[in-house]
């Protein structure tokens, strides 16, 4: 009979938790004073309110006191067989199965507490007594699309995390539906959701800095209720904070893998409260082969469960990586639209990468609404300006204006629609601050994502700028002939988008005829560039995919370009000849999240019928 240790998540903190332990380990309990900022023995004594429920010390003093709690465990008896912890007590299995020491473990969760702290205006509902099937029903039915399943603990216990004004209003929703219990857990963030992109963006970067070892003990993964790899453990450290916390899958394994008992390591009992209570169910809810599937499957055949296509890997990785987003996709916000700037907030948070549409706006508004998102994102949040060169025109003091903005209030991102080759002020934001690295090596800060329509214009933005353009640009003293050298080796753009609302070819003939031309022009300069498409729909988003596109922008307004200013026949950006179904969403009313989220379904459902038999899905995040 094997057994595992658990460790409690967040949530299980007490007043005198650690009681005995401190005593036990006073070098330990030293380190961790230094590295926390606050006594350690004042947070477990839970004398101040503030600091029992303030995230950046609850989560270092749970991941002390639960590291403390396993040395002294190991002292006890051999080690288990597997180790599993539940959200943050999932970094206290890693430091117990060797993967880091005590001080990195407390820096790692010191740093991510941090982050998570940064996301406010969130809450989460604890919902018992109510199947997972007939929650997501009732979801369904009530239309509460921002709110995300979180902790999936067991068949009939979850927690639902989102907006607080949201999340707070389902509790009556959901009483009056069957749920037994709701409660509103003691948070102001809506962790394990959609809204922790950006912390888990910036978590993955922080992470990049620790050596992890092995584990020298299997460790479940939150994300993939697997046991961790040491190549993808990073990654699924950091996607856990906007990713669900998949408990009774990881319970299911557990029992798949021969474990009867557990020991919870760490204050409380929550957790070997839920083993115990499924006990009798785990074993007949566990696949015949406990392999790498994923879903164990509450009540649903493994078999018949048709391929899956995580959205999250969709696109580029390094597309998702320079823009510190969770998507390979863009999301434009309309200028006039009321409250663009927070729904450019909402979105990015998200993991999108949002602009703000700027056309038609005065220059005090457009300032005002850039300073806004940088009060409420933050520098290095993934969000930018919109600018529509067509309507500009020659109108170069509006686009001065508008790239000097950016400039100014430290504005990395423009996405620019382009019916030429890009104007001098907008090469001028591409290459402020260009230089290169400690390896030689040239860069630019700022990034453009150019829209154009045709693939010979595409390539021209592959390429380095234009030297008159170069030339005029540093005779007024816009560029540095420092920033003029670097730009020479550099394209105008490494992120071209094909928009295929103009009359002629679609996007099958026009997207491949951009990648052909991408790959000769890396062939003959060596930069690297990313082609992408703008798309209304997911039927264009998951064929840009399949063509190879690294990413696409969600065409939320759409004005098409035809002869004589017709719209063309059909729906935008589709292949000719694409048919569409009548419930499609039109382009004005597609959100991008949700456009990647049915790419990625239409993807799984056209790839089910050709798996081979016995084929497992595709696991999230695989």
């Amino acid at each position: 009979m094997s057994v595992a240790w658990i460790f409690p998540g967040q949530g299980a903190q007490r007043q005198g938790m650690g009681a005995g332990l401190l005593d036990r380990y006073p070098d330990l309990v030293a380190r961790a004073d230094e590295i926390i900022g606050v006594s350690l023995r004042r947070l477990c004594a839970g004398d101040e309110e503030r600091l029992q429920h303030d995230t950046r010390y609850v989560q270092p003093a749970l991941f002390a006191v639960a590291a403390l709690a396993h040395r002294a465990a190991l002292e006890e008896g051999p080690a288990p067989a597997y180790l599993a912890g539940h959200s943050l007590g999932e970094i206290a299995a890693l430091h117990a199965a060797g993967c880091f020491d005590f001080e990195t473990g407390l820096r790692i969760v010191r740093r991510r507490g941090e982050l998570m702290a940064r996301a406010r205006g969130g809450g989460m509902l604890a919902v018992v007594g109510m199947p997972v099937d007939r929650l997501r029903e009732v979801l369904a039915e009530e239309g509460a699309t921002d709110v995300d399943l979180a902790n999936h603990n067991s068949p009939d216990q979850v927690v639902l995390s989102g907006p607080e004004d949201s999340v707070r209003a389902l509790a009556a929703v959901l009483r009056g539906a069957g749920a037994g219990k709701c409660v509103l857990l003691n948070v102001s963030i809506a962790a394990h959701s959609r809204y922790m992109a950006f912390p888990a963006a910036a978590f993955a970067e922080y992470l990049r800095t620790v050596d992890f070892a092995p584990p020298r003990v299997p460790v479940v993964s939150n994300v993939t209720a697997r046991p961790h790899r040491p190549e993808t453990l990073p990654d699924l450290l950091a996607r856990q904070v906007r990713s669900p916390v998949r408990w009774w899958d990881t319970m299911v394994y557990l029992a798949g893998q021969g474990v009867r008992d557990v020991r919870e390591i760490g204050p409380g009992q929550v957790l070997t409260k839920l083993w115990r209570k499924a006990e009798g169910h785990l074993v007949a809810s566990t696949p015949a082969s406990a392999g790498p599937a994923v879903r164990a499957g509450i009540g649903t055949d493994s078999g018949a469960e048709p391929y899956r296509v995580p959205v999250e890997r969709l696109g580029s990785a390094e597309f998702r990586r320079d823009y510190g987003t969770r998507l390979a996709c863009a999301a434009l916000e309309d200028a006039g639209a009321a409250g663009s700037a927070d729904e450019v907030t909402r979105t990015a948070r998200r993991g999108v990468l949002a602009f703000l549409g700027v056309d038609g706006l005065s220059a005090g508004d457009v300032e005002r609404a850039v300073q806004r998102l940088r009060r409420d994102l933050g520098p290095g949040a993934p969000y930018g300006v919109a600018l529509d060169a067509r309507r500009t025109g020659g109108d170069e003091a509006e686009q001065e204006r508008v790239a000097g903005l950016c400039l100014r209030y430290g504005v990395r991102f423009l996405h620019v629609t382009l019916g030429d080759q890009a104007p001098p002020e907008v090469v001028r934001f591409r290459f402020a601050g260009a230089c290169r690295d400690a390896a030689g090596r040239p860069v630019a800060p700022n990034r453009l994502v150019a829209r154009v329509a045709a693939p010979d214009l595409a390539e021209r933005l592959m390429r380095p700028p234009a030297e008159p353009i170069l030339a005029e640009l540093s005779a007024r003293g816009a560029l540095t002939p420092a920033e003029v050298e670097v730009a020479r080796r550099l394209p105008v753009s490494e992120d071209v988008c094909l928009d295929c609302s103009s009359e002629g070819p679609g996007l099958e003939v026009r997207l491949p005829e951009a990648l052909r031309r991408r790959d000769e022009v890396v062939s003959a300069h060596g930069h690297h560039v990313r082609v992408g498409a703008a798309c209304a729909t997911p039927e264009a988003a998951a064929v840009a995919f399949v063509l190879g596109a690294d990413f696409v922008v969600a065409a939320r307004h759409v004005e098409p370009r035809g002869a004589g200013g017709r719209a063309p026949a059909g729906p935008p950006h589709l292949p000719a000849g694409g048919q569409v179904e009548a419930a499609q969403v039109e382009a004005a009313q597609v959100e991008a999240e949700r456009l990647m989220e049915a790419a990625a379904d239409l993807l799984g459902r056209r790839l089910t019928p050709l798996a081979p038999p016995g084929a497992r899905p595709l696991p999230a995040g695989a």
